[in-house]
């Protein structure tokens, strides 16, 4: 009997996540399992408040990514601009290494060629929405010192809370992720400037599950004064099979 109750207690632990520590938590979450290939339609909604009017513009793009099993490159993905016209075959190609560094090439059709996105260019706006280029890389374990502070629940669900100071140069001070206990799919992040200094909010929610694999269908950055961007996925194909030139730079400078 004694034996089945302590069984039963560390399953439960287990199960929760109560044991494990900040890092563990977070390789949780970079172990959910991940298409080869996908390619997502997305629908940008930009919303901007002025004299308690809001005004809100919309942008979709598609968005195609890769998953390397070796080799310098852990993933690449391209952006390519659809709508409107004024956006229209504008692109964005990030290619992250297992290092945990990304690299960025940002393309407007006028330039007429990729222009690298620089280290200190990465706290600028991604296309004014309220992103930024360093949101919209991939951040590996290893390039953030990590505390687990807690457990809070978000929408009904229990979530771990971490707080992640960068290693190395980042826009942010740090970041506070809300890791759902559940599916360890991170549901909330807090962006902060300084210890005190929150800058805005991302909510992830809605999420898609796809043959086994599972990504949110929203993804809302509020910037707690009205303005805020939506990132919706409108249709979300995995496994669907791309080839190496899409993720290249020459591809990325083609209309």
């Amino acid at each position: 009997m004694i034996k089945n109750i302590l069984i039963f207690f560390l399953l439960f632990k287990v199960i929760f996540g109560q044991d494990l520590t900040a890092y563990e938590v977070m390789d949780r979450v970079y172990s959910i399992p991940k298409p080869k290939t996908s390619i997502m339609e997305i629908r940008l909604e930009i919303t901007r408040k002025k004299r308690d009017k809001e005004k809100t513009k919309v942008r979709e793009f598609t968005r195609y990514e890769k998953y390397y099993e070796k080799g310098k490159y852990r993933s690449k993905s391209m952006a390519r601009f659809n709508k409107p016209n004024v956006v229209k075959g504008t692109g964005l190609l990030s290619w992250s290494q297992r290092n945990g560094q990304t690299d960025q090439w940002f393309f407007l059709p006028k330039l007429k060629t990729a222009k690298k996105v620089k280290g200190k260019e990465k706290s600028k706006s991604f296309l004014n929405t309220d992103f930024i280029y360093e949101d919209l890389e991939s951040r590996r374990p290893g390039i953030d010192s990590l505390i687990s502070i807690g457990t809070e629940f978000v929408n009904g669900k229990k979530c771990r809370t971490i707080m992640a100071w960068p290693k190395n140069q980042s826009s942010y001070f740090a970041r506070k992720l809300w890791v759902d206990t559940q599916n360890w799919q991170i549901t909330k992040v807090e962006y902060y400037k300084s210890e005190s200094n929150k800058e805005k909010t991302l909510i992830l929610s809605d999420f898609i599950d796809i043959n086994g694999f599972t990504t949110p269908g929203k993804m809302l950055m509020d910037m707690g004064n009205g303005n805020k961007t939506l990132m919706q996925i409108t249709s979300y194909e995995p496994d669907i099979g791309l080839n190496d030139e899409i993720f290249s730079k020459s591809y990325l400078i083609k209309k």
